[in-house]
Order: C-alpha cells, then structure tokens, then sequence
C-alpha cells in the first residue's frame, strides 16, 4: 500500500480523513490527529462539529455510509476484526482497492500514532487540539 493519501488512491480524501482521524482519535494521538486536522480538515469538507465528532461521538452530523466507515474503524482499532453486520456493510460499501487501503490506513495510522505517543511528540503550533470531553 504504497501511495497513501497520494492522487491515485481509491479513496477520496474526505473518507481517508475520516479514517486517519478515527483512528488517530482511538489511539489518543493528538499529535497526528492535529496535524491532519490542520492540513486537510477544511479540504475533506469537514466540518468543525465532524472533526470534534472523530473524538467525541456525535452520530448525528454524519451520512449513514461515513457512520458505517467509523464503526468499521473503531472495531478494527479495538478488536483488530469486523464483525459480522460490520463486515458486510464494509463490503457493500467499499470496493476490494477500497477495503485494502482503509485497512492499510488504519495500520498505519495505528503505527504512526504509537510512534509519537510513546515519543511524546508535543503539538505542533499550527496544529488543532483535541476537544474536551463534553465541549460541542
């Protein structure tokens, strides 16, 4: 999975945000999960209450489908797995390119969010912050 976030991936940017968000937000990187706020919220199309919703559950200010993607990312940054229903929706939604490359980034991302958690990288300054819990 070379090429990720590059011009010929299979995924547009704002799911592969979505995905590097979630899983970033599950990993607590805030290091990561800020940069890329920073950089390609606005270009994703996100808006201020989406990124916030990457961290803090909010299920209402999104599409069914990108619900769908973040179960799929939130079972496959806990548990390492789909489960059924989660697997077949996965499926529906997302062609083969599509699958390899969102389960790519979730590795990835995991990789590279342990990298600076455990190196605890301090935020960059151009960088968003993580919401508090319960702040809208």
């Amino acid at each position: 999975m070379p090429n990720l976030l590059d011009k010929d991936s299979p995924l547009d940017l704002r799911s592969r945000e979505i995905v590097i968000l979630r899983t970033t937000a599950n990993r607590g990187c805030e290091y990561e999960w800020g940069v890329h706020v920073a950089i390609f919220g606005e270009a994703a199309k996100l808006t201020k209450e989406q990124v916030h919703a990457t961290v803090v559950d909010n299920p209402t200010c999104w599409t069914s489908s990108e619900l769908r993607l973040i179960q799929a990312v939130d079972q496959l940054c806990k548990q390492a797995v789909l489960h059924d229903n989660v697997q077949e929706q996965f499926i529906t939604d997302w062609d083969t390119k599509e699958q390899l490359e969102i389960l790519a980034l979730v590795g990835n991302y995991t990789t590279i969010s342990l990298v600076a958690n455990v190196a605890g990288l301090p935020s960059e300054p151009f960088a968003t912050r993580f919401p508090l819990k319960g702040s809208g």
